[in-house]
């Protein structure tokens, strides 16, 4: 028999809307909220770390950017670079090898390997992004938090 349906922290409950005094868990783990946007992780490219700073300023302002969700977040932005980098690549440099035999003939074409790496990524980057609630499908099942101040203009002088 299956394990029952997945569990949602009280908190988003919460902010759903849908919290019961029956269903609720006991003793449940707290995480720290981010008090600041953290700076990129070095380990980042340039495209990884533009990234960062459009998620990490769209999680703090809905309040759900937490200390021990950063090295996720990082992985998500890493796969998305990745992504991106492959593709520019695959661009540039066309999508097919062609492998020609010692008169010039075309012996067999394939696919550059880029493109599985491109593809893995964006699947890689699809499951970390469901966590956070970054993919439309994410967003329709969770209602976020209600905050006032919600544009960077009015974190930057916190």
């Amino acid at each position: 028999m299956g394990k029952g349906r997945k569990k949602i922290p009280t908190k988003l409950k919460a902010i759903q809307g849908t919290t019961e005094k029956s269903r609720e868990v006991k003793n449940e783990m707290q995480v720290d909220l981010c008090l600041s946007i953290p700076d990129a992780p070095e380990l980042l490219s340039e495209i990884g770390k533009g990234e960062w700073l459009k998620v990490t300023n769209q999680l703090f302002n809905l309040q759900m950017l937490h200390t021990v969700d950063l090295r996720l977040v990082e992985a998500y932005c890493n796969e998305i670079a990745l992504y991106i980098e492959c593709e520019i690549e695959l661009r540039k440099n066309g999508r097919i090898d062609n492998f020609m035999n010692t008169n010039g003939e075309l012996v067999r074409s394939q696919a550059k390997p880029f493109i599985k790496i491109k593809n893995d990524a964006l699947n890689n980057a699809i499951k970390l992004a469901t966590q956070f609630g970054l993919t439309p499908v994410a967003r329709a099942s969770i209602s976020a938090p209600t905050v006032n101040n919600n544009t960077q203009i009015n974190n930057y002088f916190d």
